[in-house]
C-alpha cells in the first residue's frame, strides 16, 4: 500500500487552513486552485480502453502549476537534458549566495517580486565583476546559471541562490580564458564583499532601509568545485520545476499532523524527523509560492539563450563537439504508449475526450471568499 503523499497532506488540511482566513497573495490563491483541481474531472481528460478486454481507464489532465507536487517531472527531465547539452569542457563550480536573516522581511508583501529581482541582480553583478578581474579569471564575458531556492529542509523561508559557474570565459579580444586551477575559482571573502556591496547599492537605488547591523555580519557565500557540472545540474534540476518537498520525505500523516524527514546540516547531514500541525504544514508549503510571472531560473552571459554564438565558441575551444548545420536527432525515439492494460499488457486506445468543467483553468472559483 502506498504511503501518504504531499498532495494528500495539502488536500486534507487546506480546508482547515483556509478556515483560519489567512492573508494570501493572488499567486498563492492560484496555487491552491491548481492543487485542488489537478488530475480531477474539473480539468477534463481522456478515456482509454483496452482493445482485448473491457478494461477502461480515466486519465485526468494535470494543472502543470509549479507549486503542484504532482506535476513537473517531465519538465524537470527536459530542463536537465537541455542544460547537460550546453555544458562546456571547463571545470565547473557551484556558488551559493545566502542572505542574512535580517533581510528576509524584504521578500514579504507587495514588493516581494522586486526584492527577488534585486537578489538576482546583486549576485550577477558580484560574480561578473570578480570573474572579469585578471587576478581570477579575466573574462570580460563570463557565463553562469542562477537557480533560486526559498526553503530549507524544514520548509522554513530561507532564500538562497545556487549558481552553476563554468571556469571559462571570453576576454576583451574574444579569446577563451580558463581558471588557473581546476578546483579554484576565486577567493571567497572577495566575492562575499562584492556581493554585499552590490546588494547595498541596489537597496540604495530603491531607497529601501534595513537594519544597519546587517552590514557587519558575515554573509553566506560558498564556492564548491563540481567537476564537469553534470552533478550540479542534476541536483538543481530536482527543484527547478518541482516543489520544496517530495513524497519520499513524508513519513506519516494523521488527522492533525504531518511528519516528514529532514537532514540536519549542522549535525553532519544526519536524517531526523519533524512533526508539524497540518495547518502549519500547509502554511510553510504555500510560503514558497513565488510571485506571479517570476522566473526562478535565470541565465547570464554566454549561458543566456540569446548568446548562442558565444556559447558555441566557448564549447569549441574547451574541447566539446560543435554541430554545424541543422540539428539532427542521433537516433529515433519511439513514444511509449500512455497507458498499458494491467490485465492484457497491451497498449490501451484513447476512445473519448472529456471536456473540463470550466472553459478556463483560472476560473473565478480560485478567488478568496
Amino acid at each position: 500500500m502506498a504511503g501518504p503523499t504531499v498532495m494528500d497532506g495539502l488536500r486534507h488540511f487546506l480546508p482547515r487552513f483556509l478556515a483560519s482566513k489567512p492573508g494570501l497573495s493572488t499567486a498563492q490563491w492560484r496555487a491552491i486552485h491548481a492543487i485542488r483541481q489537478c488530475r480531477t474531472p474539473a480539468l477534463g481528460g481522456h478515456v482509454h480502453a483496452c482493445p482485448d478486454c473491457a478494461t477502461s481507464h480515466f486519465a485526468w489532465h494535470s494543472c502543470n502549476h509549479k507549486a503542484c507536487p504532482q506535476c513537473g517531472r517531465a519538465a524537470t527531465q527536459q530542463w536537465v537534458e537541455h542544460q547537460l547539452g550546453k555544458l562546456t569542457g571547463a571545470p565547473y563550480f557551484m556558488v551559493t549566495f545566502t542572505l542574512p536573516e535580517e533581510l528576509r522581511a524584504l521578500f514579504f508583501g507587495e514588493r516581494s517580486k522586486e526584492a527577488f529581482g534585486l537578489f538576482f541582480t546583486a549576485v550577477s553583478q558580484a560574480l561578473a565583476d570578480k570573474l572579469a578581474s585578471p587576478k581570477w579569471l579575466g573574462a570580460q564575458s563570463s557565463g553562469f546559471t542562477a537557480v533560486l531556492h526559498t526553503w530549507n529542509q524544514q520548509l522554513l523561508f530561507h532564500p538562497h541562490l545556487h549558481c552553476i559557474v563554468p571556469g571559462v570565459g571570453l576576454d576583451a579580444e574574444g579569446r577563451v580564458c580558463h581558471v588557473k586551477k581546476a578546483d579554484y575559482l576565486l577567493h571567497q571573502p572577495v566575492l562575499c564583499g562584492a556581493f554585499k556591496q552590490a546588494f547595498c547599492s541596489e537597496l540604495a537605488k530603491r531607497e529601501w532601509s534595513v537594519d544597519p547591523a546587517v552590514w557587519r555580519k558575515n554573509w553566506g557565500v560558498h564556492i564548491q568545485p563540481c567537476g564537469t557540472g553534470a552533478s550540479a545540474i542534476k541536483y538543481l534540476g530536482a527543484y527547478v520545476k518541482r516543489t520544496a518537498i517530495g513524497d519520499s520525505r513524508i513519513v506519516r500523516m494523521d488527522d492533525q499532523t504531518v511528519t516528514f524527514s529532514w537532514k540536519d546540516r549542522s549535525d553532519g547531514g544526519r536524517e531526523k524527523l519533524i512533526t508539524l500541525d497540518g495547518i502549519e504544514f500547509v502554511r510553510r508549503y504555500l510560503r514558497h509560492v513565488l510571485p506571479q510571472k517570476m522566473h526562478s531560473v535565470r541565465y547570464f552571459g554566454f549561458c543566456h539563450p540569446a548568446a548562442k554564438k558565444k556559447l558555441e565558441r566557448v564549447r569549441f575551444f574547451t574541447g566539446m563537439p560543435l554541430t554545424i548545420g541543422p540539428e539532427k536527432a542521433a537516433k529515433e525515439t519511439t513514444r511509449q504508449p500512455a497507458w498499458i492494460c494491467p490485465h492484457c499488457k497491451v497498449p490501451m486506445n484513447r476512445i473519448a475526450t472529456l471536456p473540463p468543467l470550466y472553459h478556463r483553468r483560472d476560473h473565478p472559483s480560485f478567488r478568496p471568499p
